[in-house]
């Protein structure tokens, strides 16, 4: 059995990937005769993995996903082909993916990992797409006659359910009407009448157990159907009902306007399944009762503009609409907090065109885009607002249209910055060394190669260097290997104080290192850094509680073979292999000093 601590051989890195809310497997290629991708197994998932997918981890380990998890291989086979050009082009991809096994949506980003492997983290979007999915259905349709059998499903969705039914006030008499069944393998006609589903539905009104149920919540759950069927009802039959439709868990939703119930929605469970969602269906059901209620008073003015700015105005996320110039005409709250802007006056005097931070995001081309070709199109930016707020941004941009004609755009933002920097710190850790906390060899096949292609678009000269201490081994041989790995850590912290922001540090073996040049102008100003970093690790080390000695100082020394780019190469393999023979020379006629390819 392969264990992810065993791979990278750190318990840092294991305890990270375990408590990161974002979810994350480790994969290994497996390949046929031809050499050609056909599987691969899973080495290590954390807990946010098993809660997204609802795959333990003792039952993924060491399996093949095609061969041993996946039930419908035809149709997940794409994912091979899919990690396979991870492996071939070694850069990070990204998709979004509904998985009609699981019923979710993800947000997937892959990475190699070097040596035929692969990681992935992912995001459950779910809850994201079933709420813009309704928000949109609201939007669409307020002011039109209610799909009631619509509104059954997304409760449904939300919560898992495999039936429900939705009851309503009769504004009239005030008694209890069923409107909408929706569901698979739903109750007969029969079955409706011994439970007495229309007079239950009502019952919460009077029935103590119930209301004690709902006396904090709009929401009450019963382990069973006998535990929500009134006493007064047939026990074996409501026993018959149950064991024959396998039902599990009974959802009882109070549908309300403010504080006034107008209905309620039913919903049944198969057995062993639970209530998804909740805080989900809680904030739905809301909305259902603001959106009916709104239709039966005001057809007209539910079609209007103000109610559906009524209706996202407290939604918990961003959302702003504007006309096909970019002009704002609506920001709800939640927009104006994450833009950390003083009121929605000084919003609309954007336009969303014309801003030069959001024409850089991309926000405008995806704006413009949605109204041109008539489509949902999301979109993820880093996004400083005018009043100084930096956020990553989750953008949905869907085309607002007035009788087939589109006039402006519905905008739905979401923060995920947390997300981003989790995504950020996780890759950070599967990318450095745990020792000397550089970067390791990872690196070399994805960050270098972006600064390299990088250097090229833009004219700029780079510098790689590399650089090994001079007979190390008798340090590990004379002191040990602790004073060996103390050392290695010293010089790194030396290298590290030397770089700027875009340079790197690798560690490419027990004591030899690469550090990258960004932007270094010429041969010239990657020379005098060099002589900067020579200088710095060749010297004295001081070393502290090493064996039986209390302080140790070694006089140590380095070598330095460096090459520039583009001059002597424009990849890394080239680049470094003429540096290391630069290293070689150097180490051939004497050691202790550094050189250029030439």
């Amino acid at each position: 059995m392969v264990d992810s601590r065993q791979v990278f051989d750190k318990d840092i890195y294991y305890e990270a990937t375990q408590r990161t809310a974002c979810a994350y497997a480790l994969h290994e290629a497996v390949y046929d005769e031809n050499d050609r991708m056909v599987d691969y197994i899973f080495l290590d998932v954390n807990r946010s993995f098993e809660e997204l997918t609802g795959l333990k981890r003792e039952d993924v380990l060491n399996k093949r996903y095609l061969a041993d998890i996946a039930t419908n291989i035809a149709d997940e086979s794409k994912w091979v082909q899919f990690y396979e050009r991870v492996i071939k082009e070694r850069r990070v991809l990204e998709l979004n993916e509904h998985s009609e096994q699981f019923d979710k949506y993800y947000s997937i980003r892959a990475y190699f990992s070097g040596e035929n492997r692969f990681t992935t983290l992912f995001n459950d979007r779910t809850a994201e797409y079933k709420m813009q999915s309704i928000a949109q259905y609201f939007v669409r349709n307020m002011g039109k006659s209610i799909d009631f059998e619509k509104l059954t499903e997304f409760a449904c969705n939300i919560a898992g359910a495999r039936f429900g039914v939705l009851n309503l006030l009769d504004e009239k008499d005030s008694s209890l009407t069923i409107v909408s069944t929706y569901g698979t393998g739903g109750f007969t006609e029969g079955q409706f009448a011994a439970l007495g589903l229309k007079e239950k539905a009502g019952s919460w009104i009077n029935d103590p157990i119930i209301k004690a149920k709902l006396a904090e919540e709009d929401i009450a759950q019963f382990s069973s159907l006998a535990d929500f069927a009134d006493a007064s009802l047939d026990k074996i039959q409501v026993t018959e009902i149950t064991e024959s439709l396998d039902l599990g868990i009974v959802v009882l939703a109070l549908i309300k306007k403010d504080t006034t119930t107008i209905g309620d929605i039913t919903l049944f469970f198969d057995h062993g399944h639970k209530l998804k969602n909740p805080h989900l269906l809680r904030l739905y059901v809301s909305q259902m009762g603001l959106f009916i209620e709104k239709n039966r008073l005001d057809i007209a003015l539910r079609a209007s503009q103000k109610m559906f700015f009524e209706l996202a105005e407290y939604a918990p996320i961003g959302f702003l609409s504007c006309d096909t110039e970019g002009n704002i005409n609506y920001v709800n709250r939640k927009l104006l907090e994450l833009m950390d802007s003083p009121d929605s006056t000084a919003t609309k005097r954007i336009n969303l065109f014309e801003l030069p931070a959001l024409r850089q995001s991309g926000f405008s081309d995806k704006l413009r885009e949605c109204m041109r070709e008539d489509r949902l199109i999301t979109h993820e930016m880093c996004y400083t607002s005018i009043w100084g707020k930096n956020n990553w941004l989750r953008v949905h941009f869907s085309p607002n249209k007035e009788h087939d004609a589109v006039i402006g755009a519905h905008i739905v933002t979401d923060d995920i910055t947390e997300r981003k920097h989790q995504e950020a710190e996780l890759l950070e850790r599967v990318q450095s060394d745990p020792l000397t906390k550089a970067y390791n060899r990872n690196v070399l096949e994805t960050t270098l190669p972006e600064r390299l292609n990088i250097s090229e678009t833009n004219g700029f000269s780079a510098c790689v260097a590399i650089l090994d201490f001079d007979d190390f081994k008798k340090v590990n041989d004379t002191y040990g290997h602790k004073a060996g790995d103390t050392v290695l850590r010293y010089l790194a912290m030396r290298i590290i104080k030397e770089l700027r922001e875009d340079d790197l540090l690798i560690r490419t073996g027990g004591d030899e290192f690469l550090f990258y040049l960004h932007n270094i102008k010429d041969q010239t100003n990657a020379a005098k850094t060099i002589e900067r970093i020579f200088r710095k690790v060749s010297g004295e080390y001081r070393l502290d509680n090493i064996t039986d000695r209390e302080i140790i100082c070694l006089d140590l020394s380095c070598s330095i073979g460096a090459s520039m780019f583009p001059e002597n190469g424009k990849t890394v393999d080239i680049l470094m292999a003429k540096a290391d023979k630069v290293l070689y020379e150097v180490k051939k006629e004497g050691k202790a000093d550094y050189g250029f390819f030439s």
